[in-house]
């Protein structure tokens, strides 16, 4: 299914802001909603419904998989009554990264359980890459079991994630038509593993920053997908090629979403458009019934969450990003670079909510 790339990458921190003074004044385009457009049948209920009901809130548990353990922080919308469905969003971190960090960049947390999302932010376990000749080790998630011989140390994180996804559906009431993946580097490439992997599962996936550092797919069906990419990110580069200074031959970020595009018999060629100075979006057309293909350009983005200078506290993404840098320092890369411009005119988690909420395997 999945072919062997050596990967990936990172999650970086940067609390840089625009050099445009006008820009933290532009209005995002759009706004948080608590709707949900596809309602439930009877196909869809997950088996968790009519089980004991949870409590609202936010749980950290411990989740085995195999001879593992990971930690997942789990989040029930106020909503959530046990016998309602509701859609689920796995959102991951990047490698070298937290779930507190994820948590900070993405808001998902907050803005998803607002509009009635069940929320599974897992931390992933540790593994040793080798970059610029020397060996980090962080969290990582294992984006190909190809990976082996590079990674030696690389857990099944592909067993891991189905795992808590069905036993999150055997558990809760989830509607098994909306299960949703996000992730920001290293997790946006694992979020388009997932697609491939778990076909039929998925209903629309949100790649930040990362998915073309997925493995090849060499039999990838159809899936919604909303992408979002700084043109200027030297850690996971636009035109592919690399990623952490490291040459892994991985397509462009155009040809991987592309390549979702043709597995969902979209047209060829998407067309494009720039509802802002720094944004051009590519949109391909003529899809499978149900089925969108998007992609969000940020000019002269660089690795980072697009929109989160919207909401992110400043002062507590310093705290928790003070730590080692070592990654950008392998990488030889400026963290000033890595930031790049960072834009406020779209939020990448409003707007692949709203991508969310359009899309279920239910109306395919």
């Amino acid at each position: 299914m999945a072919t062997v790339v050596s990967t990936l990458i990172l999650v970086v921190s940067a609390c840089s802001g625009d050099d445009d003074p006008e820009a933290a004044e532009v209005t995002p385009t759009t706004e948080a909603t608590t709707k949900t457009t596809a309602e439930p049948t009877t196909d869809t209920v997950g088996a968790g419904c009519g089980a004991a009901t949870a409590e609202p809130g936010t749980e950290r548990i411990e989740f085995a998989s195999g001879d593992d353990t990971y930690e997942v922080e789990r989040v029930v919308p106020p909503t959530y009554d046990g016998t309602t469905p509701r859609p689920l969003i796995v959102d991951l971190h990047g490698f070298t990264s937290t779930i507190e960090q994820q948590n900070l960049f993405s808001d998902l947390p907050a803005q998803a359980a607002d509009r009635g999302y069940l929320v599974l932010t897992p931390q992933a376990e540790s593994a040793t890459l080798t970059i610029s000749g020397e060996q980090i080790r962080a969290p990582f998630w294992n984006v190909s079991q190809g990976l082996s011989a590079e990674v030696p140390d690389a857990l099944d994180d592909v067993a891991f994630l189905t795992q808590l996804i069905d036993t999150t559906t055997s558990e809760f009431c989830v509607d098994d038509a909306r299960i949703y993946v996000t992730g920001f580097s290293n997790g946006a490439g694992m979020a388009a593993t997932l697609a491939c992997d778990l076909p039929g599962r998925i209903a629309a996936i949100a790649p930040v920053s990362g998915v073309n550092v997925a493995a090849q797919c060499d039999d990838l069906e159809a899936v919604s997908v909303i992408a979002f990419h700084g043109d200027a990110d030297p850690l996971v580069e636009y035109g592919g090629g690399s990623a952490a200074g490291v040459d892994i031959g991985n397509p462009s970020v155009e040809g991987r979403v592309g390549e979702f595009a043709s597995a969902a018999d979209c047209d060829s060629e998407p067309e494009t458009s720039s509802p802002f100075d720094d944004i051009e979006l590519h949109r391909w057309t003529g899809c499978q019934r149900g089925v969108d293909v998007e992609l969000y350009t940020v000019v002269g983005g660089g690795h980072t969450w697009p929109g989160m200078l919207n909401y992110v506290d400043s002062e507590k993404l310093a705290e928790i990003t003070s730590g080692d840098q070592r990654l950008v320092e392998l990488a030889d890369v400026d963290l000033a670079e890595v930031a790049g411009h960072m834009t406020v005119n779209v939020e990448a988690t409003s707007t692949m909510l709203d991508f969310f909420d359009e899309h279920s395997l239910a109306t395919r």
